[in-house]
Formats: structure tokens, C-alpha cells, sequence
């Protein structure tokens, strides 16, 4: 069964440290953690934030992102994971739904968990890449302003973990 730890792993560098960009919707954030999401663990300023702890970042990402206990697979696990952080969980959750040929609700449930745990990894996560690929083309599509970020996010979307 997957966890979280690897996961963290391969995510943080994406996320990267310090970043206040009046273009991205976020807002403040630090290692990807928002100051709003930060707030409803008691990170309450700028300042705080800043100085989050490695134990305040895992448990906020256990809380808020991490679900994925029940994929049999690291690889998978993680991908999805990085994938839910930058998308959003019901983003990223019905990319994989599409993929798999389930009900596309943007809910994570015990059908797309089975629905995952059925997949060749590699295969799947072969698709997610591209399939983040695409989501993220849409979005410049959508919002040129943010074409500033498609270099990145094609590198993320093209990232694949550690197997391990």
C-alpha cells in the first residue's frame, strides 16, 4: 500500500519554497501549502507561513490531500497525489476516471481505487502524464496570462516517481 512520505518526496520539489506571484490565484504559499489552508492549522501570517515546520507540512498534507492509502501502487500513488495538489483533487481525480473508463465524478472513491489498483502502474501513469499535459495546455488555452507557468507545469506533468 502506498504512503504519504514518498509521495512528499516528489511533490515538495514541484512545489518549491517561498512564492507570493500576484498572477497565481493561490496567493501566498510555501512549499505549495496555501496561507488560507495554513490558517485552519493555526499558521495564521505571512511570517508564519514562511517559517512552516516539516511536521506542519506533512500534517497538513495528510489532512488536506493525501487519500491514497489504498493504491497498491507508490508509483501511481504518488503521481496522483502531485497531481491533486496542483489541480485539485477533483481535477485529478477525474483525469483518472477518464483514463479508466469509470464513472467521471471527480469523487475518489472505493470504485476508482479499484479501478487504479487494476492498472499496469506504469501504464497509467504513462496516461496521467499526458493526460496533465493536456489539462494544463487548456488552461493557457483559457487564461493566457498563465502561459508564464507551462513550461513548469509540462516538467511536472511529465515527472514520473520513484517505483519504489
Amino acid at each position: 500500500m502506498a504512503n504519504l512520505a514518498p509521495a512528499l518526496l516528489f511533490l515538495l520539489p514541484h512545489e518549491g519554497g517561498w512564492s507570493n506571484d500576484p498572477d497565481d490565484p493561490g496567493g501566498a504559499t510555501m512549499h505549495g501549502i496555501t496561507l488560507r489552508v495554513a490558517q485552519r492549522y493555526g499558521i495564521m501570517t505571512e511570517d508564519a507561513l514562511r517559517a512552516i515546520s516539516d511536521e506542519d507540512v506533512e500534517r497538513i498534507y495528510r489532512a488536506e490531500f493525501w487519500r491514497f492509502d489504498g493504491i497498491t501502487s507508490q508509483l501511481v500513488a504518488s503521481k496522483i497525489f502531485d497531481l491533486d495538489v496542483n489541480m485539485g483533487l477533483g481535477t485529478a481525480v477525474r483525469l483518472a476516471q477518464q483514463i479508466l473508463g469509470v464513472a467521471v465524478d471527480g469523487s475518489y472513491g472505493p470504485a476508482t481505487e479499484a479501478a487504479i489498483n487494476a492498472q499496469d502502474p506504469y501504464a497509467l501513469v504513462a496516461q496521467l502524464c499526458a493526460a496533465a499535459a493536456g489539462h494544463y495546455r487548456v488552461i493557457v488555452a483559457n487564461r493566457p496570462a498563465s502561459a508564464k507557468y507551462l513550461a513548469g507545469w509540462l516538467a511536472r506533468a511529465a515527472a514520473v516517481p520513484n517505483a519504489a
